[in-house]
Parts: C-alpha cells; sequence; structure tokens
C-alpha cells in the first residue's frame, strides 16, 4: 500500500499495519534506502515470558528432531523441567511430549529386538508417521489452548 506523496518526489511505502508516518510504522529507516524493522528487547522478552514459548519450543525441538534425533533429547529436558510449573493443561502438553519420547524409544527397541521376524521391519516404518502425528496433533490442540485429553496414552492422545 502506498500513500500519495510525503513532501518528496518518491511515495511512502507503508507497511500492512500502519498507520503511514514513520515514527508509528516501526520501521527504522535511518537514512538507508532500505527499511529494517526495529527489534526492542522488551518485545523479546516478552515473547519469552509467555506460557506458550515453552512448550512451543519443545514441539519445535521435537519437530527438528524427526530429521535429526539430538534436539528431542534437549526438548525432552525441557519438558520435564517446565512441566512441574505448568499450568493444567500445559502439563498435559508435557506429558504428552515425555511420553512420546519414551514411547518411540520403546519402540524403537522391540522394533529393533523383533526385526527378524518382520514384525520390527513393520514397527521401524510405521514409528516416524506415529511420532508426526503425535508432534502435529499435540502442537494443534496448544495453539487452540487445549488440554491432551489422554496425556499418558501412547497413541494420539
Amino acid at each position: 500500500m502506498m500513500s500519495a506523496h510525503n513532501g518528496g518526489s518518491e511515495p511512502e511505502i507503508i507497511p500492512p499495519g500502519s498507520h503511514g508516518s514513520h515514527e508509528s510504522s516501526g520501521f527504522d529507516t535511518g537514512g538507508n534506502a532500505q527499511a529494517r524493522p526495529s527489534m526492542d528487547f522488551d518485545d523479546v522478552k516478552g515473547f519469552v515470558n509467555t506460557p506458550l514459548a515453552m512448550p512451543r519450543l519443545t514441539y519445535a525441538l521435537y519437530a527438528i528432531a524427526s530429521i535429526s534425533g539430538f534436539p528431542m533429547l534437549i526438548g525432552l529436558i525441557l519438558a520435564y523441567v517446565a512441566r512441574s510449573e505448568a499450568s493444567p493443561w500445559l502439563h498435559s502438553h508435557y506429558t504428552f511430549l515425555i511420553r512420546t519420547f519414551w514411547g518411540g524409544l520403546l519402540l524403537i527397541l522391540v522394533g529393533l529386538l523383533t526385526f527378524v521376524f518382520g514384525v520390527g521391519m513393520f514397527m521401524l516404518w510405521v514409528l516416524p508417521l506415529w511420532y508426526v502425528i503425535r508432534i502435529v496433533r499435540g502442537w494443534v490442540l496448544l495453539e487452540n489452548n487445549q488440554f491432551i485429553p489422554n496425556p499418558k496414552s501412547l497413541l494420539f492422545g
């Protein structure tokens, strides 16, 4: 969106959600041709202090772990630490995440032990699907501010 003119020969570029002046737009051009968003430490601090920041980070680490397993250990530690101080509905999410880790580890072990019988091959093939469904379902419920109905279940809550 552009305004007609701001007194000069070039039109003013107005970002979505702003009202037209540089002071209220949240952008600091500083004489540069490109506008950069200004970042305030209080904005970052406010984002981190929201109740959903820690479970979102934990779900994100679990999602990254679907490609590389290491971040899941960090997510597991965060879930254990944050669960003790969480509200009841967030407690259900942390329990769900913790059970996802231990259930996944159990399924991997059973899959490896029964691989020679053919059952393990099927379990190891289904495990990534099970994992992704749990993470997506949990994250969707989190974003909708809902409890995990059965966080201790090894199915999908």
